[in-house]
């Protein structure tokens, strides 16, 4: 049996503008997904996938050599699943038309929007020996930070220079770390919508410069109240720039800290600081984690 693990995700600042080469700060998470495989002789694939809470929500048969669909609980999501594998059988050099099962197992609820995606494309690239990113680029339209962090073992900036990704791991000098939780709004945002939203904005160079330099200061400071402000700018940019709202005026009017969309507005996570639990179980918001509780962490030193 061969297998794979790969982490979840979150995008801390160039939410939209990654997609034209802002400098972005993305933290992989302590949840991701697993996939095991185990070989046979039967001539055909057979896959099996699990939630968080070990149950099967989706299963398929694929004849091997031509990854025909045999049968499937879900027609909608076996074509997906097909057009990946049939993409990993024509790029791999070793493991293509693979005979076997595989089973791939959620670490978080799939509605929680970490990346059960990425972590499935990433799984599935290391399983077939091939880029992880050929495969993302070739199926999904996001920016594939996700793909970075699915492999990542701490905080890293991700910038598309030229088309092509360029990752770099940093230690984050989040020294006030224990002042910042991440909090489910219980919606689940479909980026692939919001990513053909923005891709019809004009695209603003000037903009992304500004992103890119609140990124490194991001990385650069010291106290949360310069995180703050610096939170509070990115929000606004992005605001204006998209025409949306800030999550904050929208359902957190009176919070005393600042708080941020991480990735795709209207959904998922966000970021708040001052860490007042009370103020968001009072709001109905049960979900919640400190930072140490998700976030994957490397070393924390100054950053230089």
């Amino acid at each position: 049996m061969k297998s794979f693990h790969s982490n979840g995700k979150l995008l801390i600042s160039g939410e939209y503008l990654v997609l034209d080469g802002a400098l972005s700060l993305a933290l992989p998470c302590k949840y991701g997904q697993s996939l095991n495989f185990t070989p046979n002789s039967n001539k055909t694939l057979e896959w099996t996938s699990k939630d968080v809470n070990d149950n099967i929500w989706f299963t398929a048969c694929f004849e091997a050599r031509t990854l025909e669909v045999l049968k499937t609980s879900n027609y909608n999501t076996v074509k997906w699943v097909q057009k990946i594998l049939e993409f990993c059988n024509k790029n791999s050099l070793k493991n293509k038309n693979l005979q076997g099962t595989i089973e791939c197992k959620l670490e978080f609820p799939n509605n929680w929007g970490l990346g059960s995606s990425s972590t499935l494309l990433n799984n599935l690239a290391s399983l077939h020996e091939i880029s992880p990113y050929d495969l993302h680029f070739s199926t999904t339209n996001g920016s594939g930070y996700d793909i970075a962090c699915a492999s990542s073992n701490g905080p890293l900036t991700y910038q598309i220079s030229q088309n092509t990704p360029e990752i770099k791991q940093i230690n984050w000098s989040a020294s006030f770390k224990d002042e910042i939780l991440f909090i489910f709004l219980k919606k689940k945002q479909k980026s692939n919508l919001e990513v053909k939203r923005f891709r019809e904005l004009k695209k603003d160079k000037d903009l992304i410069n500004s992103i890119s330099s609140i990124t490194k200061n991001m990385i650069q400071s010291q106290t949360i109240e310069e995180f703050e402000d610096l939170v509070n700018e990115h929000e606004a940019i992005t605001g204006q720039y998209i025409k949306s709202e800030t999550v904050k005026s929208r359902y957190f009017s009176d919070y005393k800290g600042s708080i941020k969309s991480l990735g795709a507005w209207g959904g998922d996570f966000v970021l708040a600081t001052r860490n007042n639990k009370k103020y968001f179980i009072d709001k109905g918001f049960d979900t919640i984690f400190s930072y140490s509780e998700l976030i994957k962490e490397s070393t924390f030193k100054t950053f230089s």
